[in-house]
């Protein structure tokens, strides 16, 4: 085989992942991801995502994450989250590319603090990670729960992370709940990180 005809193979494999992405971007796009989460079934393609609602803190926040998603073991915490200060909650998909996170943190502030507080935190954010790339940031109402949010990309060694970044009262504490995934999955995971955020609860408050 040529250099010629690798060269053309290689194009032709990128054109059909292009046109793949483009179809999955349209179907997400009209479909109610945050309904189908919380139903537990999500279609991409032809291929069904189960999702599973989890319980944290002894029932005090729960939120749906994909079925096949499992509790991160140690050693992979040790790399990925070196910090003494990790979430205290990680599970992670089979490639462990994607995470979900939660971690109710020391940090106490008034409900009405709580806009504040996440612009605070983007900020913190950007001046630790001056390379990372800023994307969005507001705050929504999510059953009866206030919830901040900001998402970004960051440089990693050999691609960059997306992150989505979520905060929101249990009782008097601020909770951080984080989910990401590489950049180049971030056509499907940021919609469907989305529709998870959408999905958290608190039963019990502290």
């Amino acid at each position: 085989m040529s250099f010629m005809d690798e060269e053309i193979i290689g194009m032709t494999k990128q054109a059909r992942q292009k046109k793949r992405l483009e179809n999955i971007d349209n179907q997400l796009l009209h479909t109610d991801i945050a309904k189908a989460i919380k139903e537990g079934q999500l279609m991409i393609e032809d291929d069904k995502m189960d999702f599973t609602e989890i319980s944290l803190y002894e029932n005090k926040i729960r939120m749906c994450i994909p079925a096949t998603f499992e509790v991160m073991e140690p050693e992979l915490m040790d790399i990925k989250y070196p910090s003494s200060r990790r979430p205290e909650y990680i599970y992670t998909s089979e490639s462990t590319s994607i995470n979900v996170t939660m971690k109710i943190m020391e940090q106490q502030i008034k409900a009405e603090e709580l806009e504040e507080f996440t612009q605070t935190m983007m900020t913190m954010l950007h001046k630790l990670q001056p390379s990372a790339d800023m994307l969005d940031i507001g705050i929504k109402e999510v059953n009866g729960v206030q919830i901040g949010y900001f998402d970004f990309i960051t440089p990693a060694l050999d691609d960059k992370i997306y992150n989505l970044m979520f905060l929101f009262m249990v009782g008097e504490n601020v909770t951080m709940g984080s989910i990401n995934c590489l950049k180049k999955e971030m056509n499907i995971w940021k919609p469907i990180a989305y529709g998870m955020l959408e999905s958290v609860s608190i039963e019990n408050k502290l």
